[in-house]
């Protein structure tokens, strides 16, 4: 039985005890308040970011739609960037595969390629070794102005070369022997990832990026007017090279900007990239056989000509259409996912040498 003496003491230790209980159930509370918190943040981080990945997915599809030379590009390879507290350093031994950025914030709407890392030894090969894609953005990335530029001017500078005498026989020793370094830096920088690093750098404004741990799109280029020089008549080549020049730099420009609004004929292709390398390949034919083959005749070895208007039935507006159908045809088709930059020259150079000869009077 409790004393007097006692009574003091259960009180206090009763008020101690309730006020335990007190702070014990107000932790209680506010861990329950900062987990529904962290929730419902958690929540709102995924909605932000599955927005974003799906903005640049359509982004993405909306780019490959239209005549880009795109293919097989993964958008969730090109939207890794686009990660919220998503921490995966992705090192690897793999000198072809491409880990995800490390990058902790939202890319700009204008950004396809994730941040920038300025470290030749960083683990990203893809998106970290494209300085320039960084730097100058959509007009190198997007829009690949000065890959277009440099596609372009091979038609002008074989134009030039015509005009000046050189014979096709010349040329493909020159081709040979460029594809051959073109592919042994390739092998090389697979194999080291600081010339990988170093090469980008210089070439990264004329690279795409499946092309920083894959072999170089050019090498498709040289062989495909590799056959075209070294297999037909030098009015054949010079038609294959303006064909793969212009035709395709038009249906990869007008497809891009244009594309959305047209149907899609192929995988990648739609319909107004087709329209523009037709109309640039009929006027390819009239400037090449209207004017500067009967300009400069001289510069022309005998039987080097294959097709003109007295040996021939088509007459130089049916040619001229005709050439605008192979060159939206080779460029419209997808032939074993080879690169245009080999089929073109391949088809067209093949579809020329057929209808004339059949023609052939």
């Amino acid at each position: 039985m409790a004393t007097a003496s006692d009574i003091p003491t259960q009180g206090s230790t009763i008020l101690r005890r309730t006020r335990a209980q007190k702070r014990a159930a107000e932790e209680a509370e506010a861990e329950l308040a900062k987990a529904k918190a962290n929730e419902l943040q958690s929540k709102q981080i995924e909605i932000i970011t599955s927005q974003s990945e799906e903005e640049l997915t359509k982004e993405y599809e909306l780019i490959n739609d239209q005549d880009g030379d795109e293919e097989d590009e993964n958008p969730s390879t090109i939207g890794t960037s686009l990660s919220i507290n998503k921490s995966n350093t992705g090192s690897s031994s793999n000198l072809l595969a491409v880990p995800k950025s490390s990058t902790t914030s939202l890319t700009p709407d204008n950004d396809f390629v994730g941040s920038l890392e300025l470290r030749p030894n960083s683990p990203a090969l893809g998106n970290d070794y494209l300085t320039a894609h960084h730097v100058f953005g959509d007009y190198v990335r997007k829009h690949e102005v000065p890959r277009k530029v440099f596609h372009s001017s091979i038609g002008f500078v074989t134009l030039y070369l015509y005009t000046q005498g050189v014979q096709i026989d010349s040329f493909p020793i020159w081709f040979h022997t460029s594809f051959a370094v073109i592919l042994g830096f390739d092998l090389l920088r697979m194999r080291s990832r600081r010339v990988n690093y170093l090469y980008c750098q210089l070439l990264g404004f004329l690279m795409r990026e499946k092309e920083v741990s894959g072999f170089n799109g050019v090498l498709w280029y040289i062989l495909g007017l590799d056959f075209a020089f070294s297999f037909f008549s030098k009015d054949i080549a010079v038609m294959a090279v303006l064909l793969l020049s212009w035709s395709d730099t038009a249906a990869s420009t007008f497809g891009r900007a244009y594309g959305y609004l047209t149907p899609k004929i192929a995988r990648n292709k739609s319909l107004a990239g087709s329209l523009a390398a037709f109309v640039v390949g009929v006027v390819s034919s009239l400037i090449f056989y209207g004017y500067f083959i009967p300009k400069y005749d001289y510069v022309n070895a005998p039987g080097s000509i294959y097709w003109s208007a007295e040996t021939s039935y088509l007459n130089l507006y049916t040619l001229s259409g005709l050439a605008g159908f192979v060159a939206a045809l080779s460029e419209g088709i997808d032939i074993f996912d080879f690169d245009d930059n080999l089929t073109i020259p391949v088809l067209s150079s093949m579809f020329f040498y057929v209808v004339i000869t059949a023609f052939h009077k």
